[in-house]
């Protein structure tokens, strides 16, 4: 998309690549990566999980990569193989959905009935979904952040 200020023509590109180019070269690990998962997340990132029920049961693929796009700008300091798996959180549209997951690798947006498993590792987080206490939960190869309505976290080592 071009965008003009002041008469000059400047490309927006938000896909994950630029985001990706933007993170910081030197690699988090151990005790320097969970300090920085453990940090209270955006209010407006935190705003935008919440909203995953907007689009309804079916969501476009541009609205998922835009959500994708925004889990790698709130944490710019993490490799591409350090960001979430994906995010789950409690289901608003009604029975028989009880959950649902943006899962980053795949590039979708799914709901969940009541007993459907959550795939590619994100069955874990349903319970701490379906909590009133958590907005949503991120879900990482080993280890789970549930956070907030007001972006604090439980980290959760597995």
């Amino acid at each position: 998309m071009r965008r003009s200020i002041l008469g000059l023509s400047t490309r927006i590109d938000t896909s994950l690549e630029v985001a990706a180019r933007q993170q910081a070269t030197v690699r988090l690990d151990g005790v320097a990566l969970e300090k920085r998962l453990r940090l209270v997340r955006s209010s407006s990132f935190v705003e935008e999980m919440t909203k995953l029920d907007v689009s309804g049961t079916a969501a476009t693929k541009e609205k998922v990569q835009e959500l994708i796009n925004k889990i790698a700008i709130e944490f710019p300091e993490l490799a591409a193989d350090q960001l979430p798996l994906g995010i789950v959180s409690k289901c608003y549209l009604g029975d028989p959905y009880e959950v649902h997951s943006l899962d980053a690798r795949l590039a979708i947006l799914e709901h969940y009935k009541r007993g459907e498993i959550v795939p590619n590792g994100m069955e874990k987080a349903r319970k701490l979904a379906m909590h009133p206490g958590y907005a949503y939960i991120e879900v990482f190869k080993d280890k789970i952040c549930a956070v907030s309505k007001s972006g604090q976290v439980s980290f959760i080592k597995e």
